[in-house]
């Protein structure tokens, strides 16, 4: 008898053993990303939302890649003190809209729930589901296994026979290939644990200058939804009254409104009893107050047009919705980093030498590298040389005519190191315990016109004639902007 409780307790141990490395291989393999790595991350937004206080967040957005560029909690709660969270990811269908909703239901007791109109029509007509496989996965991979995972899967696959349903809980079969694609961010669960933003994705390129305004002119004909996405907003609109929720329909600006869509969404807000704001339309849209093509609000909206967008967002969950303001540090904590990453944004488009200078001096963040091409300081003024010494820049710039001129200037430490020569130069070294190492040479016009600024093994110099800035940015350890300016004879500086 001993001998055979000794065997069944070595094949539980053994079995727990295999159990446990299964696990393991299955978590490694899933493929991983934060907003450091992607636009349209998933992996750090649905971390961070678990990792939310329970029973803080206020107010939920959910929708598609849309809505992850449009909403902000960060201006949001800036703005508003509105405890927010953006649920929202790439290609997330009404049919996922409901599932992470229901999760979130979890662990959170919002009071009002904004979701996107976008996918209740036909974006994906070869998808069972109206999206992609690679947002299936992305969905369901970030989701904690509970009953709402098992049951997001077995629909799923219901509605889609062409899906593997074992793949779902062993992931490697589907992943298996990822072992020659490891890196640290699969490895290393702190990569992937925190998102500042609280799921906004930012994206910084400009928009169109323009945008046709939506007027409605037939009330007489609707958009046929997908029956599968119509049954699930059916069922979200159920979910939130049963939890005493206010759901909200809204439909961001894009290029696609007509009045068969517009009339359908009206018809959803009679029918379910719940409001629809229609943000394409005259009556909101000049409300919203942004300046194309900076402050682009339409389809995904970039980071400026986002703060607009936010704050019509806010004003309305402040007054039609009564969502009062709470103080809490899960969202004071952040608003640093948010605002950094908007002032980080705003360097590109800075035409300016003297502002720009006035920014990296103001940023302790910030590390910028310097190398002169050919005859930088011909025409430099003095208030161009303060703005210089006000980043600890010594040199004498009248002085270095035709000279060649390389500089690395460290805010946050106060550490800098340059070089001048009548011929060509180079600085190199290494900062932050050896995680960003360069090499920086400058060759001015009695030395061969040379010039390169080597971040991290990459070349990132603008490689004009003048003065090449490249700027790191400690904080999301990237490389954030890479100009060049020059003061022509006119005393005018351009940007290359």
């Amino acid at each position: 008898m001993k001998k055979i409780l000794t065997k069944i307790t070595k094949s539980i141990v053994f079995i727990a053993l295999l159990a446990v490395v299964l696990y393991e291989v299955n978590e490694i393999l899933v493929p991983k990303n934060n907003h450091l790595t992607t636009i349209w991350s998933s992996t750090d937004r649905y971390n961070q939302f678990y990792n939310m206080e329970k029973n803080t967040v206020d107010v939920i957005f959910l929708g598609s890649s849309v809505v992850a560029n449009a909403m902000s909690p960060q201006e949001i709660y800036d703005d508003y003190g509105i405890r927010s969270y953006n649920l929202a990811s790439s290609g997330q269908s009404i049919f996922f809209n409901y599932y992470w909703l229901k999760e979130a239901l979890k662990y959170q007791s919002p009071k009002v729930v904004v979701l996107d109109s976008k996918f209740i029509f036909s974006v994906y007509p070869d998808s069972a589901v109206n999206t992609t496989e690679g947002t299936y996965r992305e969905c369901a991979n970030s989701m904690k296994w509970s009953p709402n995972k098992v049951e997001m899967i077995n629909e799923l696959c219901k509605n889609d026979p062409s899906q593997d349903k074992l793949s779902y809980y062993l992931t490697n079969l589907r992943y298996h290939t990822r072992w020659a694609e490891i890196q640290d961010i699969d490895m290393n669960a702190e990569l992937t644990s925190q998102d500042e933003l609280k799921g906004q994705s930012i994206i910084t390129n400009l928009g169109d200058a323009g945008y046709d305004v939506f007027v409605s002119s037939d009330t007489s004909i609707k958009a046929d939804p997908v029956p599968l996405m119509e049954e699930y907003l059916t069922k979200i609109v159920d979910l939130c009254k049963e939890n005493n929720i206010q759901l909200v329909l809204v439909t961001y600006p894009d290029i696609t409104m007509t009045d068969a869509v517009n009339n359908r969404m009206v018809y959803y807000s009679e029918a379910y009893g719940v409001p629809y704001y229609n943000f394409c339309s005259v009556e909101h849209y000049y409300e919203i107050g942004a300046q194309l093509p900076k402050e682009n609000v339409i389809e995904h909206e970039n980071i400026w047009g986002a703060i607009k967008m936010s704050q019509y967002m806010g004003g309305i969950l402040q007054k039609d919705f009564g969502v009062q303001p709470v103080q809490d540090e899960q969202w004071s904590s952040t608003s640093y980093y948010y605002h950094h990453m908007i002032g980080s944004a705003d360097l590109s488009y800075i035409n300016n030498i003297d502002e720009y200078l006035k920014t990296l001096a103001g940023d302790p963040q910030y590390i910028t590298f310097i190398s002169v091409k050919d005859d930088a300081v011909r025409f430099i003024t003095d208030e161009d040389i303060a703005l210089l010494n006000e980043l600890g820049l010594k040199a004498p710039f009248k002085d270095m005519f035709r000279y060649s001129y390389c500089a690395v200037i460290d805010n946050n430490e106060g550490a800098f190191e340059e070089k001048s020569a009548d011929e060509q130069i180079t600085i190199n070294g290494s900062l932050d315990e050896g995680k960003l190492i360069y090499e920086v040479t400058s060759g001015g016009t009695n030395a061969g016109i040379a010039c390169s600024i080597v971040i991290n093994g990459e070349n990132y110099e603008a490689n004009g004639v003048g003065f090449n800035f490249v700027v790191y940015d400690r904080v999301t350890q990237t490389v954030v902007d890479s100009v060049c300016f020059y003061r022509n004879e006119d005393g005018e500086y351009c940007k290359r």
